[in-house]
């Protein structure tokens, strides 16, 4: 009883620490945003960039740059709380069906990965999707262009002909230009937004390397377009052949966690020696070791991509 007390107080706490990092992040963020936007962040010139380099280190800029490119706030402090809630809530389900400490502490330590997993997945399904609407931003510029109005104008046109996320992304250039931001700059931004989609940072550095030795702009994105059709026809062959490999990783990959499951409920003591003899948790450390290997290796051979 005095557990269970202490696990509600505990998650209690953890959910207004939750709530508490949300406010404050979303009360900052649109300030923050506009600073960026200005370019008058004092974070953004070169000595203060250096220094955050150097403070932050480099698993917390991987962290911000994931959660920019996720669509989400760059704040790690709700991204950190929600790894604890994560933590705590695998431990607590486990502590409370299995009533083993160590087996709580393992479980709660891999739950810990369920929101950088998500983050993952999120990032690659937004990157994919900004890549599948290029094509048709790059072919509404084409238009706007041999109509004869500007290169911001076009991007403002192409912003509000296209939908999210890569016309989220456009308005947010057309917005940082209108308030007074360099164009250069602004698409610079947007390329460090979006470093995963090479298709982004090939546009950006054709409209940079344009504007600075000049040269026809629409020959160039016809270019552009017709290179990621090839690439997208190569990929989606590349996906149909692999398709087969894909399927049985996947299959591969689940039955040794529904072993584990059913032969839990079939006799908890069998599941438990893993845990509680010396020689199990050895065993367990070099099967997990063992396992996560083989799925990496297995990945690498059906997804050539990665």
């Amino acid at each position: 009883m005095n557990l269970f007390v202490l696990m509600a107080a505990a998650s209690v706490f953890f959910t207004l620490q939750a709530l508490y990092w949300i406010v404050v992040s979303r009360k900052g963020s649109k300030q923050a945003l506009l600073a960026e936007r200005l370019g008058t962040d004092e974070s953004l010139s070169a000595s203060a960039a250096l220094m955050r380099r150097e403070n932050e280190g480099a698993l917390a800029q991987s962290l911000a740059q994931l959660l920019e490119e996720a669509g989400e706030e760059t704040s790690l402090g709700p991204f950190l709380v929600r790894v604890g809630l994560w933590f705590f809530i695998v431990f607590t389900l486990v502590l409370l069906i299995t009533g083993s400490l160590g087996a709580a502490m393992v479980m709660g330590m891999a739950g810990t990965v369920l929101p950088y997993l998500g983050l993952l997945r999120k990032r690659r399904k937004r990157v994919q999707r900004i890549e599948e609407q290029l094509p048709e931003a790059l072919e509404v510029m084409i238009i706007s262009l041999r109509a004869g109005q500007s290169l911001d104008q076009t991007i403002r046109l192409t912003a509000s002909e296209l939908d999210a996320p890569i016309g989220d992304e456009f308005h947010r250039v057309s917005e940082e230009v209108q308030l007074g931001r360099p164009l250069e700059e602004a698409l610079v931004a947007m390329s460090a937004r979006l470093a995963a989609a090479r298709t982004v940072r090939t546009f950006v550095t054709s409209v940079l390397v344009l504007r600075q030795t000049g040269g026809n702009l629409i020959e160039v994105l016809e270019q552009i377009i017709d290179t990621m059709r090839q690439q997208a026809q190569y990929e989606r062959k590349l996906s149909a052949m692999t398709a087969e490999g894909r399927s049985s990783a996947r299959m591969l990959a689940g039955l040794p966690p529904i072993f584990v499951l059913l032969a839990y409920m079939a006799d908890s003591n069998y599941i438990g020696t893993l845990v509680n003899d010396p020689v199990g948790r050895v065993l367990l450390t070099v099967a997990i070791i063992m396992y996560t290997a083989g799925v990496v290796w297995t990945r690498r051979l059906t997804n050539p991509k990665t």
